[in-house]
């Protein structure tokens, strides 16, 4: 694990424009060209810039690589430090939003495109393989994901809540900047009847329709749409109201359904003018409703950090221990492949020796002393050398239970012999 080392910049030490920057600066051949990194994955997203790498000399090379590139803000976590770091980000417990499911996303993305560039070595995979497990878990046996707590993805799931569901309903989202862009991405994911986005600047409005499937209008065209419509989100950041009581009014005069007309007001300052709420047939909800709705999710979500930190712990031992044991496959096959190499050169010494008519049971004790004392000479000598006395107590319990099972099964092979002689000397 001590091979694994992680540079990282996010939200928590750099403003968006400061990580656009890095990104543009943080660029793959910085490690592809350094003989020293054996495999490299690079993650960049809106809130953070990442870089992954192994090498016999991990903090050596991100130090370098901060330094040249002006990475006065980076961050260095190298071994276990660094595993645990990718599985908190996987998890989201180091995102913006705690519990968000968007960057497990990205790490999966950033995983297989190192995958198929052929960037990553067996270690960093099997590293983000671990990362992306313990994300699973986290979402599956926890609920650090669960429960809206952008105020976007939040009205959202209040419009749901409150109308019985978006399916099958007509909506208009006004406003394309983030906020109605994050409210109408989380709605494009239900099974609506029909979605219309309207924006002041129409080519906006097109853009951001085009990129989810449904339909952009002009503002001016608002009346129009929210007379059909069953649930409209107004988002904008304009100074003004955007819905007054008097074009609400002309509205409601000439509405195509029955329904109760939904509005909710994510903008600051409000889009909705006052007295809009009170005409009949207008439900209207304001950013008062969905702060106590987002803050009560996230504080649901901080109350399951601790569960996740534990499922973290637990996934970093499960790593070290696979790692270990692929260690110690190694050295038991140099062992046996040892082994072998001194049994055919004795059992060739053995040969010659009874070609030339020695005792064979001289030869064999010979040859079987000599493969016992040959193999075991360098395990003996490193044993010898060794001066962790909890791993040598450890061995010596192994041992002790193989012996003691080996010496079981004799006594139960000598007392079976016993009873078969007793019972031969009864018939005869």
């Amino acid at each position: 694990m001590h091979k694994i080392g992680a540079l990282w910049l996010s939200h928590k030490n750099c403003d968006v424009l400061e990580l656009e920057e890095v990104a543009d600066r943080l660029d793959p051949e910085l490690f592809a060209e350094d003989q020293r990194v054996n495999g490299y994955a690079i993650i960049k997203t809106c809130n953070r810039v990442e870089a992954y790498i192994t090498s016999e000399y991990p903090r050596e090379v991100l130090e370098g690589v901060a330094k040249r590139r002006k990475l006065e803000k980076s961050r260095i976590f190298v071994g276990k430090d660094a595993v645990e770091h990718l599985m908190r980000v996987a998890c989201g417990l180091e995102a913006m939003i705690v519990g968000e499911d968007q960057i497990l996303g990205q790490i999966k993305k950033s995983h297989l495109d190192s995958r198929k560039e052929g960037t990553i070595d067996s270690l960093l995979d099997m590293t983000f393989e671990r990362a992306i497990k313990a994300a699973k878990r986290a979402r599956s046996e926890t609920k650090i994901n669960e429960g809206s707590v952008s105020i976007g993805s939040a009205a959202v799931e209040f419009a749901e809540v409150i109308s019985g569901g978006l399916e099958g309903k007509n909506i208009l989202v006004i406003g394309a900047g983030d906020m109605g862009t994050l409210v109408a991405k989380a709605i494009s994911k239900k099974s609506l009847k029909a979605m219309f986005i309207a924006n002041r600047t129409y080519e906006k409005a097109t853009k951001l329709a085009e990129e989810l499937y449904c339909e952009a209008v002009r503002l001016d065209d608002k009346e129009k749409y929210l007379s059909a419509c069953d649930i409209a989100f107004c988002t904008t950041s304009a100074p003004h109201y955007i819905l007054d009581s008097k074009l609400m009014a002309r509205v409601m005069k000439h509405r195509r359904t029955d329904n109760e007309l939904l509005i909710i007001d994510v903008a600051n300052p409000k889009d909705v003018g006052e007295g809009v709420g009170e005409i009949k047939g207008i439900e209207l909800y304001d950013l008062d409703s969905l702060y106590e709705i987002s803050e009560e999710n996230l504080k649901r979500r901080l109350s399951e950090v601790s569960k996740v930190e534990r499922i973290i712990e637990e996934e970093t031992e499960i790593f070290s221990y696979i790692l270990n044991r692929q260690k110690a496959e190694v050295l038991i096959t140099m062992l046996y492949k040892h082994g072998y190499h001194v049994m055919e050169e004795e059992k060739k010494r053995a040969l010659r020796y009874l070609e030339k008519g020695r005792d064979q049971k001289e030869v064999l004790e010979a040859f079987s002393h000599a493969v016992l004392a040959k193999t075991l000479h360098t395990q003996t000598k490193i044993l010898r050398n060794y001066t962790d006395a909890n791993f040598i107590d450890f061995l010596i319990l192994q041992f002790e239970k193989e012996f003691d099972g080996h010496n079981g099964s004799k006594a139960l092979e000598s007392k079976g012999s016993q009873k078969e002689e007793k019972e031969r000397a009864k018939s005869s």
